[in-house]
């Protein structure tokens, strides 16, 4: 607090710190008058930042209006507060009303149009701090809202006044922030201290950077999996801004970026290139006069439709990153001595922010017209080309083509649903199936969620080829693939036209209760998403269910392997009522059988119908765990699938009672250095006993470690060899004659070639940067309940298992052969030979206990929805059996 209150007398000289010449109306707050310290002065928390923008709106009623649009997982609000003239701001609800006709041109007259385009202002959004530890933008958001209400007689506000509504959303992730502060003001001294390696830099894991669940919601936008980002969507789908910035922070040692960023999306058109171009050179123009360094398109990308700069530009919005380096605190010493300030950082983002919004304004008309063309062509678009729209097929898990038919209509999507059977050539799809035409003005972000391939730009792919040649690295800022589709693994068909089946335009309903009816033996309910998220509530409230080892058949419909059973005379006088709410909210479904006695396979009665029970889970947590991997599979258990879970500190894992657990979650993560000797032995000895140890990513790799020894496999080199070092006491260098030693496979006795001879010796193979493999599944397997035999994973690292032996475990999943293991994305020549019938998924029995080892994150960001079911079969199956 010292070192805060002497920078802030320094600062308080200047009437604003960010625009020392404005004159302000003093009627309208400064942040310092509400919080007590100035721009700059001090990282504001959560809650100042709600308080601020409070008394913003207080001040200024007839020209703001702020809207809460989401809570956060920790309680904390978000906001966003429109400012405009009084004169617009007492129009809201019409000029939402026109933006929403632009929006949708379908049946707009050329003349309202017209009409629409010369009186509609222009709507900006800028968005602030989505990584809680990028500390800048939100006090940047907060002087820009002062200054926009409080400036006199300065043009460009007047400007940006008469032409423009202004969306501040000051605080995209105010649990990160606050995770920061507390780390920040922890570390802090007397005096600020600029050395990077100081305690107010350094933030101990997780960091602020996620929210609760640890998630980068700078990759969630159209996942959707948390409540901010649902909230944000909203936002946008109220307003339709035209213009959508997405302030960030990086490394101290950079300078400023904006757009442009290339690779580009495929489904960008034209006139949004030029706007950020045209933006880009008013930004610079204003940086140049300022003597501020910055730079364009070295790095990050318009690609990823998660993103929140893309997934706007997908709906026509002209999209924008804008990169500010980070004290991350008050002051920050960069390698060249040259010291960066917070407020350095704040004046940056302000400057930005209100060339941008002044851009829009001048511009206003073409910025709405541009956006009317970008919704009107997308419609033309639709009804053109080979596939117009996409059929999605309820198939074996109903409960996952709802799940996906809710995310797309979510994001302004239409989404019509069939009434009767539907026919695509010799194909027939039942009636329940969900059509996604793609003549729709959303329809470009149609082609990005449901295309199976997005493609990338022939040139930029050459180039990181050349660069992989010469092990530079390459320039893929994220994944490549993300198609939902084949994440989910719902059967997506597109086509041209449709037969029959007529369809009405659909929205979700919520969950009713389900009426079952009435069985005399029991209810039986198919394996899948659904009913696993039944199962684990069904669990919880007490009711007896099993599973079952093998597919049977009653009443002449048929039931895989993995089918859960609920007997009426060993549960509650109430079971059916009580199970028809749990299948309901689950979206699941659950058969009546009168008798126990199958036409064929397994009865209920059988041996091989095996008791479920709720599992004790333990998520190991904390260092040296991977933040996100760990976050993904705590949100997975908790909010996906409602599964209780204790998450526990690696390093408190020598303390825990293990036998109080059924399954223990390792996240991908490095355990060789924090997991001792004596720890690993008492893990072991617990397997044996009975547990299900899981691994995901790097943590399967430790687990084939010598430290492990937990796991029966390795993983490969570049090569194909083994990871594993020279044998004891061997020269790793060469041998005995000095000569070097052959690599793996290498033929001593092949012609000298240069290429061959600068490849290095032992190399991890190429990293896959985010691409969807094809995986093969032993359906005969209990990992495998739920599915059809071939899912698609999300491949994002260099991880090569080799496949367990017969006599040791077995490769559940397996990927597909060469020819057949790409289903989307980038994939090196030599990482698809490398990958091919490799591992994904495998078991290893050990004494009573299992470990289940996943080559990656089944949980992936959340929204995949095959390999998190797989995921939870070892979770949920694993103690069963």
């Amino acid at each position: 607090m010292i070192a805060t209150l002497a920078l802030a007398t320094v600062l308080a000289s200047s009437a604003s710190p960010v625009s020392p010449t404005t004159r302000y109306d003093a009627g309208i707050p400064t942040l310092e008058e509400i919080t007590g310290h100035s721009t700059g002065a001090q990282i504001s928390t959560p809650a100042q930042i709600t308080a601020y923008v409070e008394a913003l709106a207080a001040a200024a009623p007839d020209r703001t209006e702020l809207v809460t649009y989401a809570t956060s997982e920790e309680g904390r609000p978000l906001h966003v507060l429109a400012i405009g003239s009084a004169e617009r701001m007492a129009r809201l609800d019409e000029i939402k009303a026109g933006l929403a006709r632009l929006a949708d041109p379908r049946g707009l007259a050329a003349a309202d149009a017209e009409a629409l385009l010369s009186e509609l202002p222009a709507v900006v959004w800028l968005y602030h701090a989505v990584h809680g530890n990028e500390i800048s933008s939100p006090e940047a958001g907060l002087a820009l809202a002062h200054h926009l209400l409080a400036a006199e007689g300065d043009e460009i506000v007047d400007l940006i006044r008469r032409e423009a509504i202004v969306l501040i959303d000051p605080l995209q992730n105010p649990d990160g922030r606050a995770r920061f502060v507390a780390s920040n003001t922890v570390g802090q001294g007397p005096s600020p201290d600029p050395e990077p390696i100081s305690a107010e830099h350094v933030e101990p894991w997780p960091g602020g950077r996620a929210n609760h669940y640890l998630f980068d919601m700078n990759r969630d936008w159209f996942a959707q999996t948390q409540p901010e980002t649902r909230g944000r969507l909203k936002v946008f789908l109220e307003w339709y801004p035209q213009v959508a910035v997405d302030l960030h922070e990086m490394g101290g040692d950079a300078t400023y970026f904006f757009a442009p960023a290339p690779p580009y999306n495929p489904h960008l058109v034209e006139s949004q290139h030029q706007w950020l171009d045209r933006i880009g050179r008013a930004v610079a123009a204003r940086f140049d006069e300022q003597g501020v360094a910055y730079f364009v398109r070295e790095v990050f990308d318009s690609f990823y439709p998660g993103y929140g700069e893309m997934w706007p530009m997908l709906h026509g919005a002209v999209g924008m990153t804008y990169e500010q380096a980070s004290a991350r605190g008050l002051v920050f010493r960069r390698t060249d001595d040259t010291e960066l300030t917070y407020l350095d950082g704040i004046r940056n983002h302000f400057t930005a922010a209100l060339t941008t919004a002044a851009t829009a304004a001048r511009g206003r008309e073409k910025l709405l017209r541009d956006f009317l063309g970008f919704r009107r062509s997308a419609v033309r678009e639709g009804e053109s080309g080979d596939v117009r729209q996409y059929v999605l097929a309820p198939g074996t898990d109903p409960a996952r083509a709802l799940r996906l038919a809710e995310l797309l209509v979510a994001q302004g999507i239409e989404v019509r649903l069939t009434e009767e059977e539907l026919r695509v050539g010799d194909r027939r799809f039942p009636a329940g199936s969900y059509v996604v035409p793609l003549a729709q003005p959303a329809g470009r972000l149609v082609r990005n969620l449901l295309d199976p391939r997005v493609p990338m730009g022939d040139e930029f792919v050459k180039e990181q080829e050349r660069r992989r040649q010469k092990r530079l690295p390459d320039q893929f800022y994220d994944v490549t693939a993300w198609s939902l589709p084949l994440v989910f693994d719902v059967e997506c068909v597109g086509m041209e036209a449709v037969d029959g089946g007529h369809a009405r335009a659909w929205a979700p309903e919520p969950p009713r209760d389900s009426s079952l009816e009435e069985a005399k033996v029991a209810w039986l309910l198919p394996w899948g998403a659904g009913t696993a998220g039944a199962v684990v509530e069904a669990l919880q409230a007490g009711v007896k269910v099993r599973v079952a080892e093998g597919a049977s058949t009653f009443g002449g419909r048929t039931f895989p392997a993995g089918t859960a059973i609920v007997r009426r005379a060993e549960n509650a006088d109430d079971i059916r009522e009580t199970l028809g709410r749990i299948v309901a909210r689950h979206r699941s479904s659950a058969v009546a059988v009168d008798s126990g006695y199958p036409d064929d396979g397994v009865s209920l009665g059988s041996f091989r119908v095996r008791p479920l029970r709720a599992p004790r889970v333990l998520l190991a947590w904390d260092t040296p765990t991977s933040s996100q991997s760990a976050g993904w599979a705590r949100w997975v258990l908790e909010r996906r699938y409602g599964q209780r879970v204790s998450v526990v500190r690696v390093s408190s894992l020598g303390r825990a009672e293990l036998d109080r657990f059924d399954v223990i979650v390792l996240p991908s993560g490095r355990y060789g250095e924090t997991l001792g000797k004596q720890l690993v032995n008492r893990i072991r000895t617990w397997v044996r006993s009975g547990g299900t140890l899981i691994a995901l990513a790097e943590a399967a790799r430790w687990l084939t470690t010598e430290d492990a020894g937990l796991l029966a496999t390795t993983t490969e080199l570049r090569s194909g060899c083994p990871d594993e070092g020279p044998p004891e006491g061997e020269d790793p260098e060469g041998d005995e004659d000095g000569r070097p030693a052959a690599s793996c496979g290498q033929k001593e006795d092949e012609p000298y070639d240069l290429e061959s001879a600068i490849q290095p010796e032992r190399e991890r193979p190429d990293a896959v940067p985010g691409a969807l493999l094809r995986v093969q599944l032993d359906g005969e397997h209990w990992l495998a309940a739920g599915s059809d035999g071939q899912i698609q994973a999300i491949v994002d690292g260099r991880r090569v298992f080799s496949p367990l032996k017969l006599d040791k475990g077995r490769n559940v999943g397996v990927y597909a052969t060469r020819e057949e293991v790409v289903a989307s994305g980038f994939v090196w020549d030599d990482a698809r030979e490398l990958l091919a019938q490799k591992a994904f998924l495998m078991h290893q029995p050990l004494g009573q206990g299992h470990v289940v080892a996943f080559a990656e994150d089944p949980n992936y960001r959340g929204y995949a929805e095959a390999t998190e079911l797989l995921f939870m079969n070892a979770v949920l199956l694993g103690p069963a059996y």
